[in-house]
């Protein structure tokens, strides 16, 4: 039970601090956007990466330090990209207010030509319902779409980010299997029931809170501060 418990502080201590992924979760909580989709896609990713750890993938890195060297510039590059799109938003008139992503696929709202009722210009009825048919199946669609680019980005700062693989692979695993081959699964649920709670409560935690968060003029603070820590992890990145 001390052995979980202590995986489990130290795997909190390992993710509560504002990086990549964090920065995401907060995003799309406020933005009430894929939240679903993007924590279990952290919580999947950081699975593989405790368990992986704990099996003893950090020998591999070790062998193959010039996979950190390539993810480190990718990542580089990417978190600045994405403190481009947030300094971006934060200069937009209303602060680039999270209810919507630019990016997102767009709902038409006319008649499509050559539906039934598109061209009704007697006002018959039947423009309406084709119109009102296009929308909902519209609707659908974008509704199905919206997820794609939350779930690419959380790929992203997840398995581009090399200070993942230094601090879960190579640091939470090396304490893991100090305890044995029996124990290091105990300190390894520990740490997965960490991440378990902690990435639903910060994604959620913030969809809760969206209506504040998403006035103007604090979406603009908001968003000049994930701009700031995003160029801020980068570098740090790069020069570690």
């Amino acid at each position: 039970m001390n052995i979980a418990l202590h995986g489990f502080l130290m795997g909190l201590s390992l993710i509560i601090a504002i990086g990549p992924q964090n920065t995401l979760l907060l995003r799309q909580g406020i933005r009430r956007t894929a939240v679903g989709a993007v924590v279990a896609t952290c919580l999947f990713s950081e699975y593989i990466f405790i368990i992986g750890s704990t099996a003893g993938v950090a020998v591999i890195i070790d062998k193959a330090p010039v996979v950190l060297d390539v993810m480190k510039y990718l990542g580089f590059v990417y978190l600045l990209w994405f403190a481009f799109t947030s300094f971006r938003d934060a200069f937009r008139p209303g602060g680039g207010t999270f209810t919507r992503d630019s990016r997102d696929p767009e709902i038409p709202t006319g008649p499509c030509p050559g539906t039934p009722g598109a061209d009704d210009p007697v006002g018959t009825g039947g423009g309406t319902v084709a119109v009102a048919e296009r929308t909902a199946h519209a609707t659908r669609t974008a509704s199905q779409r919206v997820w794609v680019r939350p779930v690419l980005a959380a790929l992203a700062m997840t398995w581009l980010n090399p200070a993942a693989y230094v601090d879960i692979v190579v640091m939470l695993g090396g304490i893991a299997n100090q305890y044995g081959e029996i124990g290091r699964w105990y300190f390894a649920a520990g740490a997965l029931a960490a991440s378990t709670v902690w990435m639903p409560s910060i994604g959620y935690g913030a969809k809760k809170l969206s209506g504040p968060l998403s006035r103007p003029d604090v979406a603009r603070i908001v968003n000049m501060a994930i701009g700031i820590v995003m160029v801020a992890i980068a570098f740090r990145l790069l020069l570690n």
